[in-house]
């Protein structure tokens, strides 16, 4: 054989990794490095995708974003960069790489960001279910530290997750209402109505005509003004990707079983450090479920150093007990960054004018447009479960959780209620009322992002507290420190500092606090876990 041809390719290397990443409907599958080219240091890996529900808009479009992971030969998982990058800001146009493919199915476009970190697979027409088969990225190995010698035995899984685009546009933060409106609501001062964001530019903070202002009716909400909001902080204003779901109970599995033992501990509450693990259910550090949270290990034959094995048996309900070190964390070695709270407000509204006391859905907190089911008709925490009783407009998740009945009132309840969050799809998967919009049956925002009010806590890098500020938008890099944190510059550190919540919760007693104005907690640096947290991570 011709020797330079050998060294060419090394054909159908065919490591496969039998895992399928779900993300709501999204699946990730067959991933295996299909070529491999010692000359160029390069490497294919191929894999299939398909999720449901997909468009592109005269408004926007969805797009999944897909990265992947190779084992070293210490058992260590790091992060693949990738060859190219695009070289093009996203326009809902085909910009894939040379090399790189979206595939067989036509219909779809790619775009592989500077940081090379993953990539964007999308719609460039139509909606409904997309399948495509054989998404090829191609990988720099040589620049990962990975030898022609190691890659033959190198194993690579590839990783997806639920993405929504919010075009660049202007804006309103706040609620018209002004002082009289929502908890520490932003608005311009004195009593102006809802504050336009019109662009990137520096922002005051301050009681002067103009300018953008809350009330303070507790410590959770800003700094002492004025202050100035730099024009580094993400304002919303500029394009960006956001998560269309809450992470879920699978996701979170999925990124830990990359970890080693060490990082491991560092992102759950239970001691994992023995063989035998009582409380395996390691968030909740707890022998049982506690408010729905379904993430666990095996009680026994864990060993003391190699990785544990982390489950889930519902597989796409939101996850909750999201510590700010979680966020981060997930944020980083996926390549994303946290969301800030002005950018929370605009793929809730969209560029439409504020309303009074508005929810995500885009009507007012009195509106009987939003109510919750009793329970579920298919597998709770499948993503395919349906609301029960289908008739009425059930879009959210609160007063305590999916219809529990009377705490402390009732010995039994009337239905099989329960407390915690549900899978981000099941209003998507029910039935859908006539007469009634689809943004409002699915409980979505503007721009078809689902759950922003209400479910769980959207944990966003806030403008009222001097860390956050510092925030300027930098994306991970799919490495974590030795100790399994976040190690971006200029994020929120562990202690939360400089980060909040926004959106409401399954606990929230009444609509009033789903409203997307509500900022009683934007600036709360809740460093540990807690009941109400979730994860939502944007590009």
């Amino acid at each position: 054989m011709n020797k330079k041809l050998s060294m060419l390719f090394l054909g159908l290397v065919l490591i496969l990794c039998p895992q399928i990443v779900f993300a709501s409907h999204l699946k990730v599958d067959n991933a295996l490095m299909s070529e491999v080219n010692k000359e160029t240091k390069l490497a294919k890996i191929k894999f299939n995708v398909s999720w449901d529900n997909s468009w592109k808009n005269d408004v926007n479009s969805d797009g999944i974003w897909v990265f992947a992971k190779f084992q070293t030969p210490e058992g260590d998982w790091k992060h693949v960069n990738l060859r190219s990058a695009s070289n093009a800001d996203f326009d809902y146009l085909d910009h894939t790489p040379e090399m790189f493919s979206s595939g067989d199915n036509v219909d779809l476009g790619m775009l592989v960001p500077a940081e090379k970190t993953g990539a964007f697979i999308f719609r460039t027409k139509g909606k409904g279910t997309t399948v495509s088969k054989d998404v090829q990225l191609i990988w720099d190995y040589a620049k990962d530290g990975v030898s022609d010698d190691q890659i033959l035995k190198t194993s690579v899984k590839v990783f997806g997750l639920e993405m929504v685009y919010v075009p660049q546009d202007k804006y309103y933060v706040g609620d018209p209402v002004g002082a009289d409106g929502p908890d520490n609501a932003l608005y311009e001062y004195p009593n102006n109505g809802a504050y336009l964001v019109a662009s990137e530019d520096p922002i005051l903070v301050d009681q002067v005509e103009g300018a953008l202002y809350c009330d303070q009716d507790n410590p959770r909400s800003r700094d002492d003004t004025p202050f100035t909001i730099p024009a580094e902080f993400p304002k919303g204003y500029k394009a960006f990707w956001i998560m269309k779901y809450e992470l879920t109970s699978q996701q979170f599995a999925d990124f830990l079983n990359t970890l080693n033992r060490k990082q491991q501990q560092s992102m759950v509450e239970a001691d994992i450090s023995q063989d035998e693990i009582k409380n395996y259910y390691v968030k909740t550090d707890t022998e049982e479920e506690h408010i729905r949270n379904s993430l666990v290990v095996s009680k026994t034959g864990n060993g003391i150093k190699e990785p544990v094995k982390f489950y889930t048996y519902a597989p796409a309900r939101a996850l909750n007990f999201m510590s700010w070190s979680n966020v981060a964390a997930v944020g980083d070695w996926a390549g994303l960054r946290p969301i800030t709270e002005l950018e929370y407000e605009k793929a809730s509204r969209g560029p439409k004018e504020a309303i009074a006391n508005e929810l995500a859905w885009g009507v007012d907190m009195g509106s009987p447009l939003s109510g919750r089911v009793q329970t579920f008709d298919g597998a709770d925490g499948s993503g395919y479960e349906k609301k029960v009783p289908q008739m009425g407009v059930v879009n959210t998740c609160m007063g305590g959780g999916i219809a529990p009945f009377d705490v402390g009132k009732k010995e039994k309840p009337d239905n099989p209620g329960f407390e915690g969050p549900v899978s981000g799809e099941v209003f998507e998967n029910s039935q859908q009322h006539k007469g009634v919009s689809e943004r409002i049956n699915l409980g979505a925002s503007y721009y078809g992002v689902l759950n922003l009010s209400g479910n769980l806590w959207e944990r966003c890098v806030t403008m009222g507290h001097e860390l956050g500020r510092a925030f300027d938008g930098q994306h991970g890099d799919g490495e974590l420190s030795e100790d399994g944190f976040s190690n971006v510059t200029n994020w929120p550190d562990q202690d939360g500092a400089g980060a909040g919540n926004r959106g409401g919760v399954w606990s929230s007693p009444h609509p009033k606090y789903l409203r997307i104005s509500l900022r009683f907690a934007a600036n709360f640096p809740r460093s540990k876990d807690g009941k109400n947290s979730g994860i939502r991570l944007g590009f």
